[in-house]
């Protein structure tokens, strides 16, 4: 399973300062709320898709960029709680001049969107009465959270490798909305499933190829994290 994003306006996106100076910013990823059109169908995260990621380490971006790590589970500076409404997020901010950049974009309403990356290890595609098709996120793994100046879905980042062959047809999703996954062609993985041609089984695992585009974001945290530089 590669690496999924998902941009979204945030549920009570808000900074709070203490008396020591310090901020946090909190808000809630909302559970069954209808995605945007993703290409033929939309996405439903269905209430505790996340509870098992409270648990893992999971990064707090800005922009979903590494360098720029705001907090994390594993250091207690980023807190997760599940609710029936979705999952609630404190993160602790670093003393650093683009948290503080971040905080003030976020007090000033000018960043109200936050995006998160996902693997989604299992999910449910039904068709509606009248044709349309949804995907319901049932159990996935949260790998980062992350306020975004720009909500959109960046490149590469919306897989229908798990949606049934018979509903594929309905389906029509963009060129810059695919994973490598779901066009072999474009593929330029070298890990040794997609070198057979199996790009439906690459790995999960951290690889060591430098042309990695299935899992590109997934490889570079997981290695990171087993580094302990994040």
């Amino acid at each position: 399973m590669s690496k999924e994003l998902r941009a979204l306006h945030c549920k009570e996106l808000r900074v709070a300062k203490a008396e020591d100076g310090t901020r946090t910013i909190s808000g809630v990823v909302t559970y069954n709320t209808p995605s945007l059109d993703l290409g033929g169908f939309t996405e439903i995260l269905t209430p505790g898709c996340f509870a098992g990621s409270i648990a893992g380490d999971v990064l707090l971006l800005r922009d979903h960029i590494p360098t720029l790590l705001m907090g994390r589970t594993k250091s207690g500076t980023l807190t997760l709680s599940d609710s029936a409404d979705g999952l609630h997020f404190t993160g602790k901010l670093p003393n650093t001049t683009a948290a503080a950049d971040l905080a003030e974009s976020i007090d000033r309403q000018d960043l109200d969107g936050v995006s998160f990356g996902f693997v989604c290890n299992d999910d449910d595609w039904v068709v509606t009465p009248d044709g349309n098709v949804i995907r319901n996120v049932i159990e996935a793994e949260l790998l980062e959270i992350s306020p975004c100046s720009f909500a959109a879905y960046p490149a590469n980042t919306v897989s229908v490798r798990s949606c049934p062959q018979d509903m594929k047809a309905k389906l029509t999703v963009p060129a810059e909305l695919r994973t490598a996954e779901s066009a072999s062609d474009d593929c330029t993985c070298q890990c040794q499933s997609c070198l057979d041609g199996d790009c439906a089984n690459c790995s999960d695992d951290p690889c060591d190829c430098d042309g990695c585009t299935c899992n590109e974001y997934r490889c570079m945290v997981m290695k990171l994290r087993l580094a302990n530089l994040m």
